[in-house]
């Protein structure tokens, strides 16, 4: 079974939170949206420096989006405004860097990896195309459709779990950005 067949119940759910549907909408607030950037600048870091670490980007160096994620918040942020971690943005950080400073499940941190960046690939586009009030760096991609084929390639039958994970860890955040 794919990781896609293992986590549809949740990507479904996900997709279905009232904070993707307010982003994929088109009425999301620069506000909101900027917060939504800083959430995922907590999260992108310990799976890009754990994925580095690994090699897992050597063949596809136009993958990561810490630094993209990170121009858009600047481009987007309030001055003078402080920004804070939701507690479920917390919990997920510290589980990542756990996960990646376990050298026995390190590997786990590609499950992360295919959440995340798999949905930036694809999803992200159409996010790109609601967000009018920014140049959107972190949904430009160069040759999207290799990066898919690449990431596959790098995904085990062991993921499945992990990737279940990464997606509850993304509904949590997404519910709390709303107060659901």
């Amino acid at each position: 079974m794919s990781l896609r067949e293992i986590t549809k119940d949740l990507h479904h759910e996900a997709e279905t939170t009232k904070f993707a549907k307010l982003l994929l909408s088109g009425k999301i607030t620069k506000e909101d949206y900027t917060n939504y950037l800083y959430q995922l600048l907590a999260i992108y870091n310990p799976i890009e420096f754990s994925g580095t670490r690994q090699g897992f980007f050597d063949t596809m160096p136009a993958l990561p989006r810490f630094n993209s994620i990170y121009q858009d918040f600047l481009e987007l942020e309030e001055k003078g405004k402080h920004y804070h971690w939701l507690p479920a943005t917390i919990e997920y950080h510290m589980y990542l860097i756990n996960l990646a400073n376990d050298p026995t499940s390190r590997h786990l941190i590609k499950a992360h990896l295919y959440c995340r960046h798999m949905g930036d690939l694809n999803g992200g586009q159409i996010i790109k195309k609601q967000v009018p009030f920014t140049t959107g760096k972190f949904y430009e991609f160069e040759d999207a459709d290799e990066l898919k084929v690449s990431i596959r390639a790098e995904l085990t039958d062991d993921l499945g779990n992990e990737a279940r994970v990464a997606f509850k860890f993304a509904i949590k955040i997404m519910r709390e950005l709303f107060n659901e």
